[in-house]
């Protein structure tokens, strides 16, 4: 009874674990991208995701102002603001995740991101531009400064 039991807790578990893995290529291949400061100011592009007026912006922020890099003090739960320089019109804020990620779907056309917060006396700031082209997913590193 209890090899029954286990085997029908096992399978569901095996099955679901390998098709999360399938599933999360793409993740592993953002999570890879912008990890050191050799990253910083770098924008890449690959034909997959969004659709034919659209493109997916995926930025991580990253700081040059503590030993790691991703450190979630200057990089978790910033405000910012993208803009399209070429159409102007509402900017688009929102926040970073806890480590520092954002992923929008915009329309395409060159945009520019602004994340920005006052750490003490010191204010913070991270600034890149990107070019969203549809049906790709544009991946960009600003850095996080305090001067």
């Amino acid at each position: 009874m209890r090899s029954l039991l286990l085997a029908l807790l096992v399978v569901p578990l095996a099955s679901a674990c390998t098709n999360g893995a399938a599933s999360d290529d793409s993740a592993s291949a953002t999570a890879n991208f912008c990890t050191t400061l050799n990253d910083a100011g770098v924008t890449t592009s690959a034909a997959e995701g969004g659709n034919d007026t659209s493109g997916i912006l995926s930025i991580r922020v990253l700081t040059s102002e503590s030993v790691d890099p991703q450190d979630p003090i200057y990089v978790a739960f910033k405000n910012y603001t993208l803009e399209n320089l070429d159409s102007g019109g509402v900017k688009t804020t929102g926040k970073t995740t806890g480590d520092g990620l954002v992923e929008v779907m915009l329309g395409a056309g060159t945009w520019d991101f602004q994340a920005v917060y006052t750490r003490g006396s010191l204010t913070c700031s991270a600034e890149i531009e990107a070019l969203v082209e549809p049906n790709a997913t544009i991946s960009a590193c600003p850095v996080m400064n305090c001067p």
